[in-house]
């Protein structure tokens, strides 16, 4: 099995927006997004598992801004997502009525922890 897939379960995302909507793989994006991460063992930190929530606006041109921890995990994962996030790369953008729109996510992740 995939070691992204046996540390990952991503709970919902959840899509916030005013004016419209837009869609992201959730499976690809989380994957993208913690792919790298460096993470501490079940006995480091004494959980089975950690959780986060980070938001970001997809904006007209394909590019992230606003990024911004609203759950911390802690353990300097945090600093790793939001560098992950932080990666140049274009996002898909929500089209409404034909014209380009900024969209806010708020992505939640879990990461169940390995034992050793």
């Amino acid at each position: 099995m995939n070691k992204v897939k046996q540390i990952l379960s991503l709970t919902c995302l959840l899509l916030l927006t005013l004016t419209g909507y837009s869609q992201i793989d959730i499976k690809s994006t989380t994957e993208s997004v913690t792919k790298a991460l460096k993470l501490p063992t079940r006995k480091e930190v004494g959980k089975k598992q950690l959780s986060g929530k980070y938001s970001f606006v997809v904006e007209r041109d394909g590019s992230l801004s606003r990024i911004a921890v609203k759950d911390s995990m802690g353990y300097g994962i945090d600093e790793q997502i939001i560098q992950q996030l932080s990666t140049p790369r274009k996002w898909s953008v929500a089209v409404i009525n034909g014209e380009p729109q900024r969209v806010a996510y708020l992505l939640p992740i879990r990461i169940v922890l390995r034992k050793k």
